[in-house]
C-alpha cells in the first residue's frame, strides 16, 4: 500500500538512501584500493574492472532508488522525484566525501604523507623558491580542498543522474493541455 507522499517522508527517505548509496560508494571504493595494492598488470586490471562496475552499479542503484521512490508514495510529481534525488545525492556526497577525509587523515595518514612528500620532489626542481613556500602553505588546507571537491563531484553525478532518470520515470506529456486531455501533474507551474 502506498503513503501519501509528504516533505518530511521524502526527506526521510532520501536520508536513508543516501546513507545506503554512500555506504555502497566506499565498499567499492574499497575493494578498489585492495585491487590496486596487488600491484602488477593484475592488480591494474582487477582495479580498472572495479572501477567500471562501480560506475555501473552507481547508475542502476540510481535508477531503482527514483523507481522505488516514485512507486512507493502516491502523490509524487516529477518535482518531488527530482527533488528526491537531489536529497539522496547530498547526502550521499556528503557520506562518501567526509569518509575521504577521515581515511585520508586517520586510517591511512601515511599514504597522506608519502603523496605530499613525492609533489614536493616533483616539484623542487620546476619551481622557484616563492612558488614552493605557497605550496607549502597549501598543504594544510588540502583535506578541506579534497573534502569539497568530492563533494561537488559526487553531488553533480548524482544531480545529472536524476535529470536522466526523472525524466525517463516520468515523462511528461506536453500536449496533455493543450488537447484538453486532463491535467499534467509534472508540470512545473503546477506545483506553485
Amino acid at each position: 500500500m502506498n503513503k501519501e507522499y509528504t516533505p518530511s517522508a521524502g526527506w526521510n527517505k532520501a536520508a536513508v538512501t543516501g546513507l545506503i548509496m554512500g555506504l555502497a560508494t566506499i565498499a567499492l571504493s574499497q575493494l578498489q584500493g585492495l585491487a590496486s595494492s596487488i600491484g602488477g598488470i593484475a592488480g591494474s586490471l582487477l582495479s580498472s574492472a572495479i572501477w567500471v562496475a562501480r560506475i555501473i552499479a552507481c547508475i542502476y542503484l540510481f535508477k531503482g532508488i527514483l523507481t522505488r521512490f516514485a512507486g512507493g508514495f502516491t502523490g509524487i510529481t516529477k518535482v518531488n522525484l527530482v527533488g528526491y534525488g537531489l536529497k539522496v545525492a547530498l547526502f550521499s556526497a556528503l557520506i562518501v566525501s567526509g569518509f575521504a577525509v577521515v581515511e585520508m587523515l586517520f586510517i591511512k595518514p601515511d599514504t597522506y604523507a608519502e603523496a605530499i612528500s613525492q609533489m614536493r620532489e616533483a616539484y623542487s626542481s620546476v619551481m622557484d623558491s616563492n612558488s614552493m613556500a605557497a605550496m607549502e602553505k597549501m598543504f594544510p588546507k588540502f583535506p578541506a580542498i579534497m573534502f569539497t571537491t568530492s563533494m561537488v563531484y559526487c553531488f553533480i553525478w548524482g544531480w545529472v543522474l536524476t535529470t536522466i532518470f526523472s525524466g525517463r520515470i516520468m515523462p511528461d506529456d506536453p500536449f496533455s493541455d493543450v488537447f484538453g486531455n486532463g491535467d499534467n501533474a509534472n508540470r512545473l507551474d503546477n506545483e506553485q
